[in-house]
């Protein structure tokens, strides 16, 4: 991985940019309805939700210093939003409240395999490059940035952000998510020069890419991106750097939720890349980490206790290398 600047003295290892919002998650459900239908789920609850925030707020789990940057309304949802991060010890000095729009909340739709999503966007894409104070690059030993597709008000910013983050000595990862008008493009490609780390899952990879299987997504994404790290779901996770191409297989979980995994996964995986651990023990602690966060119901990030990740970690051993 790009040597960064990961043994200075810095603030924060971890800064987020991103969004947060309210998550609706209802849970149990054994497939999604048509217009007209009816299904019921086994269990709901609220929570503080959204990639980049879930990502936050695991990273401050696992015990990294984290430094957020996002927006919410000045409404009873954004309260709610603010107490949580306070809640986590995460603090919300960074958190911009905007008086003119309402606070984002995306209702989660979760079954034993799969989930689906239903999105206000509100203040989820209200942020913009000059939220994100320059300050706070420099004081950051790695830069993080989720849901970009999402974020179509601060994409214009980001080169210019991740330059200015990288000439700092940070380093800098992209996690998409996925793209709602499937399009799959929004200039992510070119951004990807300036990116350290590129986080996509299966489905996002071949689609971002261009390419017919996940093999192919791995080629041509390696070429722009000097380290991609794709999630797999249940088989796990893979990545390549440079001509170096290696796979974790997926652990047993008996699944609740599979809301928040591949946030989990993106934490596990920076907190042992920020701690200089080879790429197969990365992968390994965002495999455990991803694993643990299924065995819940909704984003409940008090499953990632050092002792629980530990004991994940050393299930997951397991490692096919691939040329």
């Amino acid at each position: 991985m790009r040597a960064a600047a990961w043994d200075e003295p810095r603030e924060y290892d971890v800064l987020a940019i991103g969004e947060i919002n309210i998550d609706l998650i209802m849970s149990g459900i054994p497939g999604l309805p048509d217009f007209g239908e009816e299904v019921l789920a086994e269990a709901m609850i609220t929570r503080l939700g959204g990639s980049t925030a879930n990502f936050a707020v695991c990273c401050a789990k696992l015990g990294l210093r984290v430094a957020f940057v996002a927006k919410v309304g000045r409404d009873d949802f954004g309260d709610f939003l603010i107490e949580q991060l306070e809640r986590w010890r995460l603090g919300s000095q960074h958190i911009t409240r905007d008086s003119s729009l309402r606070t984002g909340l995306t209702v989660s739709l979760s079954g034993a395999e799969d989930r689906a999503f239903v999105t206000y966007v509100g203040t989820i894409d209200s942020l913009t490059g000059d939220d994100v104070p320059p300050a706070l690059l420099r004081a950051s030993r790695h830069v993080h940035v989720g849901s970009y597709f999402l974020q179509t008000k601060l994409q214009p910013a980001l080169p210019e952000v991740f330059r200015q983050a990288r000439a700092a000595g940070a380093s800098v990862a992209l996690d998409t998510g996925f793209d709602p008008s499937e399009e799959w493009d929004g200039g992510v490609r070119e951004l990807l020069e300036e990116v350290d780390v590129f986080m996509p899952n299966e489905v996002e990879a071949p689609a971002i890419a261009g390419a017919g299987t996940e093999e192919e997504a791995m080629r041509e994404l390696a070429g722009r991106c000097e380290l991609v790290v794709m999630k797999l779901g249940a088989e796990g996770a893979m990545a390549c750097e440079g001509s170096e191409c290696v796979r974790a297989e997926g652990l047993d979980v008996d699944v609740a939720d599979t809301t928040c995994c591949g946030d989990a996964f993106d934490a596990g995986f920076t907190s042992a890349m920020l701690a200089g651990e080879p790429l197969e023990a990365c992968l390994r602690r965002g495999n455990a980490c991803g694993a643990l966060m299924a065995s819940v119901v909704g984003n409940d990030v008090n499953v990632l206790s050092p002792a629980t990740v530990a004991a994940r970690e050393a299930a997951g051993r397991s490692m096919e290398t691939e040329v």
